[in-house]
């Protein structure tokens, strides 16, 4: 059985092989953790990973938010604020001049990173303002859909763009084109283009599809796919998707509609990493998500 992966965006700095590595070294890490170590020859030679993250960069663009992050990568350009330069203070008579103690400054930064505790705080406060974000942008289609025009450039090229559509959707067949048996684990924006490309080939033989921090569940993600949103035909199997409730991409699990599938969606909440909530590497080596892997890998021949 071929394990398909498919990343998310910002991967336009990536080869397709380093790319690779990464995720096999995730792989490995969560087996090692798993005690399931003997089953990573068979992971390495079987995996299959589409890259299309440099077709981005054909397009010359790139995305200003970075999901892994989930901060702005480039602050825009305030032209209406100006520098006040400080006029210096009148010097005031001295009759006394104490003596100089040269104590350490007080930097509010580095105390505020010095601190685990702290920075635990800040990070779990931001995560939870922007999956509060999220939540109240899935009202607003139009508005979310402008954000993503703006901030996700990759997103929405996928989402909008015919032949960006064609190009990733290109690379994929190149690795999904027979009926062999197939398990697909797809992360970020790799679960939209999976979802819509097994929608578009209901000949593909999927025994597994597992969806890691999905946007799925997003009105203007489903508003640009083929409706109406359905279970897809080529799937055989089960759909386990991962969500985190630190994560603002995917905060959410896709049990509601239009997602009311039978047999339904396997959901499972887990926790990611709070400095980085959306990256791949909080996911792919949870051991739920590895216990999904393990589970079709023992039942191959």
């Amino acid at each position: 059985m071929n394990i398909i992966l498919i990343h998310g965006m910002n991967q336009q700095n990536q080869t397709a092989e380093s790319l690779r590595q990464r995720w096999l070294g995730i792989f490995k890490s969560g087996l090692h953790h798993c005690q399931q170590d003997a089953y990573y020859p068979y992971l390495k030679q079987h995996i299959r990973m589409p890259f299309y993250g440099d077709l981005l960069s054909r397009h010359h663009l790139q995305n200003t938010l970075n999901a892994g992050t989930l901060m702005p990568q480039h602050w825009p350009h305030f032209p209406f604020v100006h520098t006040v330069p400080l006029q210096p203070s009148p010097q005031a008579a001295h009759e006394h001049s104490p003596e100089i103690c040269n104590n350490p400054q007080l930097n509010v930064e580095d105390a505020l990173n010095s601190n685990p505790k702290i920075k635990w705080m800040a990070a779990l406060s931001r995560d939870l303002a922007l999956r509060d974000f999220a939540l109240i942008i899935n009202h607003f289609p139009d508005l979310h859909a402008s954000l993503l025009h703006k901030f996700l450039v990759e997103t929405y090229l996928y989402l909008s763009n015919p032949h960006f559509i064609h190009a990733v959707h290109a690379r994929i067949h190149e690795q999904l084109h027979t009926a062999k048996p197939q398990m697909i684990i797809a992360h970020s924006l790799g679960t939209v283009i999976a979802y819509n490309f097994m929608i578009q080939h209901p000949e593909l033989n999927i025994q597994r599809f597992i969806t890691l921090g999905s946007p799925l569940a997003f009105r203007v993600i489903q508003s640009h796919l083929p409706q109406p949103i359905q279970r897809p035909p080529s799937l055989a199997g089960d759909w386990i998707n991962f969500y985190s409730a630190d994560d603002f991409l995917t905060a959410f699990p896709l049990s509601e509609s239009p997602f009311k599938f039978k047999p339904a969606i396997i959901n499972h909440e887990i926790r990611t990493q709070l400095e980085h909530p959306h990256d791949i590497g909080g996911y792919l080596q949870h051991p739920l998500a590895v216990a999904a892997l393990l589970e079709m890998l023992k039942k191959t021949p």
